[in-house]
């Protein structure tokens, strides 16, 4: 795949395509959201492994960022950023003061925005963090949540089929679908459970006890049964992709596939997701495919989670809200832009930022840093002289007033509870 940073040229291609096929208003979007899943673990991304014929497909057909940036480390930070265009800092939707905190009824997300614009609107999800009360998927004119849906892939795309099945294939849609598969426990049924096992049995579908964590035939099993859970998904996605295909839905549909965070394997001491800022659980995938957009593109620059809301509006002439931090990534994407991430974390407080190459992480308690150059040390191994400008960014980025009013949903004792069986508390 070439790597291309999008030029003026492309750009034109994109908008000469949309305006021969009609209002790009008229173009359908289906986001598809799959928790927990890194970039390194698909093939369109470099893995060996092969886990995701059917997103490599999707990447093939249209345009994949090679560095996109989790605004979060977990689930709720990161759903925020995708629809609101903001950063964790000003959106405040994550875990502190006992609460986790959702978002502000009073910003807009994608849902209501395109709603406002003619777009009839529908989510299936399978977290209830992405719930109702959370607000960060608000006002669909259908919804259908599972709160507990590992493993419930095939049960999520045959609620969305059917859901086809009851609505004009001529009105434009909306479409939100969460995969909530790829997060722990790693269960996927027979006979993914065994697909990538080099002793061909399955079983241990949870992390031991962080003693044991650092045994290699523990670490190689645990990352099979993610990596079969990654194909087990990717097996579904295959039938949605058919259906709509099927349905002639396909054709004038653009297809965003982004996850809400990355999952670490012991590569810096620990297991999962939500504990650290490690590109393990920063670096996810974006990919986008639909009219206008050339096949088998990429942009190798870094780009974010909160990009996603005003690349979509821009795509589809709709105007960006003012207060939108994100950036058209169809556009021209400023070299040495700084892409922050945060997150109140249970177990510690840290921010980092990357431009460039570099990155920077800063642990506020106790106040110590961390600078890599992603390009020599993408496993973030070696560390390197502070980079004292970045570093100051980052600063001024934790500095920064949270713009909205986050709402608190749930007792703390409650909300604890929903984190411990998410693997957040231990």
């Amino acid at each position: 795949m070439r790597s291309i940073l999008l030029s003026a040229s492309l750009i034109l291609l994109i908008l000469l395509t949309l305006s021969c096929s009609g209002n790009p208003a008229k173009t359908s979007v289906v986001l598809i959201l799959i928790d927990t899943l890194s970039a390194d673990h698909l093939g369109c991304y470099g893995y060996t492994r092969e886990t995701s014929p059917a997103i490599d497909s999707l990447a093939a057909s249209g345009i994949v960022f090679e560095h996109c940036q989790a605004q979060g480390p977990w689930t709720l930070p990161g759903m925020a950023s995708i629809f609101t265009g903001l950063t964790e800092r000003s959106h405040g939707c994550s875990y502190y003061n006992g609460f986790s905190h959702g978002l502000d009824p009073e910003v807009p997300t994608i849902t209501s925005v395109l709603k406002d614009n003619g777009y009839s609107t529908a989510a299936l999800v399978n977290v209830g963090y992405l719930g109702e009360p959370f607000g960060i998927t608000r006002g669909n004119d259908y919804f259908w949540i599972n709160e507990d849906g590992s493993d419930n892939a095939d049960v999520t795309v045959d609620s969305l089929l059917s859901y086809f099945e009851h609505t004009d294939p001529g009105e434009p849609f909306f479409v939100t679908i969460h995969f909530f598969d790829a997060h722990l426990p790693y269960e996927p049924p027979a006979p993914w459970d065994t697909l990538f096992q080099l002793s061909g049995t399955s079983g241990g579908t949870e992390w031991p006890a962080m003693e044991y964590c650092s045994n290699q035939a523990v670490i190689q099993h645990m990352t099979a049964m993610y990596d079969s859970e990654i194909r087990w998904t990717d097996s579904q996605l295959s039938r949605l992709f058919a259906g709509l295909r099927q349905t002639g839905r396909a054709d004038n549909t653009l297809f965003i596939l982004v996850a809400d965070h990355g999952e670490e394997f012991m590569e810096h001491g620990d297991w999962g997701h939500a504990h650290n800022l490690y590109q393990q659980a920063l670096h996810i995938p974006l990919i986008m495919s639909g009219p206008g957009i050339e096949p088998g593109s990429s942009v190798s620059r870094n780009v974010g989670q909160y990009d996603i809301l005003p690349t979509l509006l821009t795509y589809l002439n709709i105007p960006v809200p003012d207060h939108v931090e994100g950036i058209d990534i169809f556009g021209v994407i400023p070299e040495n832009r700084v892409i922050p991430s945060s997150g109140v974390m249970v177990d510690t407080v840290s921010v980092a930022g990357i431009s460039g190459d570099s990155k920077v992480i800063w642990f506020v308690e106790p106040d110590s840093s961390e600078t890599f150059n992603l390009a020599e040390d993408p496993g973030e191994t070696t560390l390197l002289p502070t980079d004292s400008l970045l570093f100051e960014e980052v600063l001024s980025y934790w500095a920064w007033p949270c713009i909205c009013t986050p709402t608190e949903n749930e007792a703390a004792l409650i909300d604890r509870h929903r984190l411990e069986a998410l693997g957040y508390i231990r």
